[in-house]
């Protein structure tokens, strides 16, 4: 979700699915590069999953908050599904 207030842009979660397909975050894309920040509001890949794809191919670069809980365990969410979906197909996005 993108909420806007007084022309500030936050983004509520940035997630993806299990696919990885970039056709699922074509809404993403429209919006990445006026987003002012981003908030993580739990760690799965549903809130998680898009945002190293938003930061390096989307040209995203608002600040990023989450709890330090919050922060680690999607870490290991990201991490998990990337070995789940490498050892099936490669990855290349």
């Amino acid at each position: 979700y993108l909420l806007e207030i007084d022309g500030f842009h936050i983004l509520l979660d940035c997630g993806w699915n299990e696919g990885f397909d970039p056709a699922d975050i074509q809404a993403l894309t429209a919006i990445a590069p006026k987003v002012d920040a981003v908030l993580i509001s739990h760690s799965s890949l549903h809130q998680v999953g898009a945002l190293p794809y938003a930061v390096s191919k989307l040209g995203m670069l608002a600040p990023v908050y989450a709890t330090l809980p919050i922060w680690r365990m999607g870490q290991l969410a990201l991490y998990d599904a990337y070995l789940s979906v490498t050892a099936e197909r490669p990855l290349d996005l």
